[in-house]
């Protein structure tokens, strides 16, 4: 969705920077710079300053009984630490501890999605995630390191999770194997990006046909459920494919 006005960009084209969608559509004319800028991309930046900005208020000040943002952040991350423990192994004699390898990823998908899907909702700033690019480029990092995953825990033996268990069957199961490691690349990326963009075309339609304060107010509403549930379904998926790939199959 095209926004009207984005702070950020309009802020940056004040200084003489291309920053919005009309300088990334012809990025030919304008260079790399409008690339580099385009409006997905300075949000995952201003994305990723508010979150380094938060973290350093909340371990500023750190104290044995835990108050304000430092209470916050370690309620955050031990709940999430929690919650990866509980979905892959963890040492605990079904498996290695895959705890050390997948925490720190799951921490940036679950906050960086969070933060970016609730953007959306502030007048003047877009969602990252409603952007394919952005949701594509988050799948890739899950599929590739999934599979680096199962390559260093079970070393070439990976490999027979594509082949199946039977022998004789090898020929029709890797083609399948494939396509549905594929499929996982466009229901993950898709997923998250479809529901987002969604959202910001509704609230958009609102905005024209309905008024601009009461008639989006359930969509809003909507929408910060929506970037809860589209985060956690993220993650989720993320931690199952981490587990499946290090976990001998039979």
């Amino acid at each position: 969705m095209e926004h009207p006005l984005l702070f950020i960009c309009f802020f940056l084209e004040k200084l003489g920077l291309p920053s919005g969608w009309h300088y990334y559509e012809h990025a030919e004319k304008y260079g790399i710079l409008a690339k580099i800028l385009a409006p997905h991309i300075v949000h995952s930046y201003f994305i990723f300053i508010l979150i380094v900005i938060l973290a350093l208020i909340g371990s500023g000040k750190r104290e044995f009984i835990p108050k304000g943002f430092q209470n916050f952040w370690e309620f955050v991350l031990e709940t999430l630490y929690n919650f990866t423990k509980s979905n892959v192994p963890h040492g605990d004699g079904h498996g290695p501890n895959l705890i050390p390898w997948v925490y720190p990823l799951i921490v940036m998908f679950a906050l960086y999605i969070l933060f970016s899907n609730l953007i959306g909702l502030v007048p003047g700033f877009m969602s990252p995630t409603a952007n394919i690019n952005v949701t594509l480029g988050l799948t890739l990092i899950t599929i590739v390191y999934y599979h680096f995953l199962g390559f260093r825990f079970r070393g070439l033996s990976y490999l027979k999770t594509f082949v199946g268990p039977i022998p004789w069957l090898a020929p029709l199961m890797v083609p399948v194997e494939i396509l549905g490691h594929l499929g996982r690349i466009l229901s993950l990326s898709f997923r998250l990006f479809g529901n987002l963009l969604s959202k910001e075309i509704l609230i958009g339609l609102l905005l024209m046909l309905a008024g601009k304060f009461l008639a989006p107010l359930p969509i809003l509403l909507l929408g910060v459920l929506v970037s809860f549930i589209q985060m956690f379904i993220f993650v989720i998926l993320s931690l199952s494919y981490f587990a499946g790939a290090v976990e001998e199959h039979h």
